[in-house]
């Protein structure tokens, strides 16, 4: 695995991705029992962002950043932007920025539990530093497909799998739908959240095609986009497919992908889908 996340930790995709992971969890907590996350790609877990390799892409900037300047006081958001001014020790001016581990670990009450899988090794390792007194976390190197094999169904019966892949491989797709293929015969009714970038759309259009192979009943699809897809070369968006979404999550989503259109400053060529 070449890819490092650190370059672009709290970029204008990491904002998305996490806002809607805040929301999710939120909704998990309305119940007393117990809830398993299971976090698939789950990387460094909290970034640095005075660190070389942040600063030198800056992306936060257009990112995180922006986002807090524009939307601490708005209600929507409230719950995200105070586990990152928690992080930063009540400061909107963003140092660290906390990765799916970290926010999932946030959410954790005394009977929850927290799953992560890491191929990376440096990556895998520091995570296991990070979270290595918490009895509730469990840190694997392990590939991600094996590892929704391995850990489901969990024994709690209710909870989140995340999966976030790099996209370094040329049929990622492909092992996404069999991975969700093998995952929901053993927990069919567990939520699933899967985050993908936007390049051309043609592929997303072919990935939601493959997923209708799964007879899904309850989906929601979420596209956000800064860039209208001309150059299918670059990054224009991305989007997550939410299997089993919580109620009322496609509701939040339109009130409040509006409002990080304006805060990161793309209305003019920025959109987003819900469907």
């Amino acid at each position: 695995m070449n890819y490092r996340h650190i370059y672009h930790a709290g970029g204008m995709a990491d904002v998305f991705k996490h806002f809607i992971l805040t929301l999710v969890l939120q909704k998990l907590l309305q119940k007393d029992t117990p809830f398993f996350v299971l976090d698939t790609h789950a990387g460094l877990g909290l970034y640095d962002l005075t660190l070389e390799a942040p600063q030198k892409t800056r992306e936060f900037e257009g990112g995180v950043q922006r986002f807090m300047n524009q939307c601490k006081e708005d209600l929507i958001f409230q719950v995200y932007v105070n586990l990152l001014k928690e992080l930063n020790e009540g400061s909107i001016d963003i140092k660290k920025y906390p990765g799916s581990p970290w926010i999932s670990r946030h959410f954790l009450r005394e009977q929850d539990r927290l799953i992560l899988s890491e191929l990376h090794p440096e990556d895998c390792y520091v995570l296991n530093s990070l979270f290595k007194r918490d009895e509730r976390v469990k840190v694997l190197y392990q590939d991600a497909y094996i590892a929704l094999k391995a850990h489901l169904p969990p024994k709690e019966r209710r909870g989140l799998v995340l999966i976030d892949p790099p996209f370094e491989a040329k049929d990622e797709f492909k092992q996404i739908t069999q991975g969700l293929k093998d995952a929901l015969k053993r927990f069919a009714h567990g939520m699933y959240g899967i985050w993908f970038p936007i390049k051309d759309p043609k592929e997303i259009k072919k990935f939601y095609q493959s997923l209708e192979s799964l007879s899904l009943k309850k989906v929601l699809k979420v596209e956000f986009y800064w860039s209208f897809p001309k150059n299918i070369e670059r990054l224009n968006g991305c989007g997550m497919v939410l299997i089993n979404p919580p109620w009322k999550l496609k509701e939040s989503l339109e009130q409040a992908l509006p409002k990080l259109l304006t805060a990161f400053d793309i209305n003019e060529d920025g959109f987003f889908k819900i469907h």
